[in-house]
């Protein structure tokens, strides 16, 4: 009976170990499945506004008048390079003092108080989630990946204006820079999301790619 008994016992933390073992691979494959290698930073930064004599305009003036062009909230954002062709929706800043970006994170949010694409200048800031746990991956998931000289197309009323990547940035959360929130300077396009680790609920990093305009 004392011999069943402890063969018994040692059969019951056999499995308890086995058990135990398991639930830790499991672990470790769920880890390794969602874990995302921190994202890496590309390409120059344009100067910031203050430096530029855009926001001045101590420029000489051009030798004829630009087109005048009916500005527009923006609608769709595309980046080929990606496959992404994404609704854009406007977004304030909510109660707690976050920007409001679109639940659905196929969709992207563009500030209400930043630039319209095709002003002469100031910063268009888009933004969208890099996944949800219900959704799965977000229109900018591969923000991270995207390459220094792609092309990014944001469509509004009757204009597609063009940018082109000149470079991409991580930044800990809490810690973007205060010259992307900045109607002043010259025109770009700024588009962040979320990445590098995610622990307790929210990624360590905010990507941010910067974009300046195409000449038509």
């Amino acid at each position: 009976m004392n011999i069943r008994d402890t063969a018994g016992s040692r059969r019951a933390l056999g499995w308890a170990a086995l058990g135990a073992g398991l639930a830790a691979v499991v672990v470790a494959i769920a880890l390794a499945l969602t874990a995302r290698p921190g994202p890496v930073d590309a390409g120059v930064l344009p100067p910031p506004p203050a430096d530029s004599g855009a926001a001045t305009g101590g420029s000489a003036p051009p030798s004829s008048p630009a087109p005048t062009r009916e500005l527009a909230t923006p609608t769709r954002l595309h980046i080929s390079a990606l496959g992404v062709d994404a609704p854009v929706d406007p977004a304030g800043v909510t109660s707690a003092g976050a920007f409001g970006v679109p639940d659905d994170p196929g969709r992207v949010g563009w500030w209400i108080g930043s630039a319209l694409p095709g002003a002469p200048a100031g910063t268009v800031l888009i933004a969208g989630h890099v996944d949800t746990a219900k959704a799965g991956r977000g229109a900018l998931y591969d923000l991270e990946h995207l390459p220094v000289g792609a092309e990014v197309g944001v469509a509004s009323g009757d204009l597609s204006v063009t940018y082109r990547v000149a470079a991409r940035r991580s930044y800990g959360k809490q810690r973007l820079p205060r010259d992307l929130f900045t109607t002043a300077g010259p025109a770009r396009l700024v588009l962040i999301t979320c990445g590098g680790t995610f622990r307790n609920g929210s990624y360590a990093s905010n990507v941010v790619v910067y974009a300046e305009p195409v000449a038509d």
